[in-house]
């Protein structure tokens, strides 16, 4: 039994001092001058770290899913409109550009804001853009549900 406590105590000393050791960085002691009345020791630490690019567009829409609902619309009514915020974080220059596709002549679509197809942003600035979404089915648009979309693409140059 005492050689079995003995045995568990020694493995135990054994993998913390293992822990420890392989936990221990570098270290450098930096010794001081001894001059009366007092001594003193300075070291110095380099801090180094590597920044690469990074990019955020944060899309908010009125409704849940990334959508702009419109509802039930006829031709020739005055809809009230919608608005999308696009937030861009970069740490370099970047350019915002926007696609659409889909059903956007049928639903009379655009989106006039401050965010236009090819906005520029400088480094560091968080850009916050809005885009006002009009739709205005023409009178030639039939009866139905129909789809436009808006891809919005940020690049850094």
């Amino acid at each position: 039994m005492k050689r079995t406590l003995f045995l568990a105590a020694l493995v135990t000393a054994l993998l913390l001092g293992a822990a420890v050791y392989a936990t221990a960085t570098d270290s450098y002691t930096y010794h001081g001058t001894a001059v009366a009345p007092a001594s003193d020791a300075t070291g110095t630490v380099t801090v180094t770290a590597t920044v690469d690019p990074k990019i955020d567009l944060t899309i908010e829409t009125p409704n849940d899913n990334q959508t702009v609902g419109f509802g039930t619309v006829y031709p020739g009514d005055v809809i009230p409109s919608e608005t999308v915020t696009l937030s861009v974080d970069s740490n370099m220059n970047y350019s915002l550009g926007m696609t659409p596709s889909g059903d956007t002549a049928l639903l009379g679509l655009t989106h006039p804001g401050s965010a236009p197809n090819g906005t520029w942003g400088q480094l560091g600035d968080t850009g916050e853009y809005y885009d006002v979404y009009k739709i205005a089915p023409p009178w030639n648009t039939p009866p139905a549900t129909y789809e436009a979309y808006v891809q919005y693409t940020v690049t850094q140059l």
